[in-house]
C-alpha cells in the first residue's frame, strides 16, 4: 500500500512516528506456532493513550492502513521485546510534532473556546519557549495563554517562576504582569523596595 501524503508537515511527522514498522521476513510455521500470540498497539491506540491530536486527515489514512489486503494478509509485527526487527526510534520532527501536541492540549485544556488558528498560533509562542510541563502549566495558570511574550521577557530578565508570588505594594508579580505591567517595569518597583525577583 502507497504511503499517504500529508499537506501539514505536523500531521506528516506525527504519521512517521505512529506508522507500523515494515514487517519483517515471515518465520518459519513451527515457530509462529511456538510463539506467544500478543496484540501489538495500532496507531491510533497509541495516539489515544499519548492524547495527540491526529486530525481527520490523519485518522483516514490509518483506517485505510488498517483494512486487511483482499489477496495478502499481514501478519501482526512482532511485540516489544521479540525478536525482529530494530524498535523504532522517534526522530526530532516527530518528537518536537508530540510536544507541540502536549502544548497544544494544554492551551485548549486553559482555553476551550478557542477557534482552530487560535489555538495553532498561541501553540506556536508557547511551544517556542520549550518549557517542561511543570513549568508550561505554572506560567499558564499564571498569566494566561495570551502570556507567552511576557514569559519570554521574564526568562530574558532572570525571572522564574518562584518569582510569581511575590508581593510588590499589596498585589503579587503575577497579577501585576497580567495586567499588563512590563518587565521592566515590575524590577524597577521590586528594585525600590529592595527586592530582587531575579534571585528566586
Amino acid at each position: 500500500m502507497t504511503e499517504p501524503r500529508f499537506t501539514d508537515p505536523e500531521l506528516t511527522a506525527i504519521w512517521d512516528f505512529l506508522r507500523p514498522s515494515p514487517s519483517p521476513s515471515p518465520a518459519p510455521a513451527a515457530d509462529l506456532a511456538r510463539a506467544p500470540h500478543r496484540r501489538t498497539p495500532d496507531a491510533q491506540e497509541i495516539a489515544a493513550r499519548e492524547g495527540l491530536d491526529l486530525g481527520p486527515e490523519l485518522r483516514h489514512a490509518l483506517r485505510l492502513r488498517r483494512q486487511p489486503s483482499k489477496t495478502h494478509p499481514r501478519l501482526a509485527p512482532p511485540a516489544a521485546g521479540t525478536s525482529g526487527g530494530p524498535t523504532r526510534q522517534p526522530g526530532p520532527a516527530a518528537a518536537r510534532a508530540v510536544e507541540r501536541s502536549r502544548v497544544m492540549r494544554s492551551i485548549a485544556q486553559f482555553a476551550p473556546g478557542l477557534r482552530h488558528h487560535q489555538l495553532r498560533e498561541r501553540t506556536t509562542a508557547w511551544d517556542a519557549l520549550q518549557l517542561t510541563p511543570p513549568e508550561l502549566e505554572t506560567w499558564m495558570r499564571a498569566l494566561g495563554v495570551d502570556g507567552a511574550a511576557t514569559v519570554r521577557a521574564c526568562r530574558a530578565f532572570g525571572i522564574g517562576p518562584a518569582a510569581l508570588d511575590v508581593v510588590l505594594g499589596g498585589r503579587q508579580v503575577r497579577r501585576r504582569l497580567r495586567e499588563g505591567m512590563t518587565v521592566t517595569a515590575l524590577l524597577a518597583l521590586a528594585a525600590e523596595r529592595g527586592i530582587d525577583l531575579r534571585r528566586r
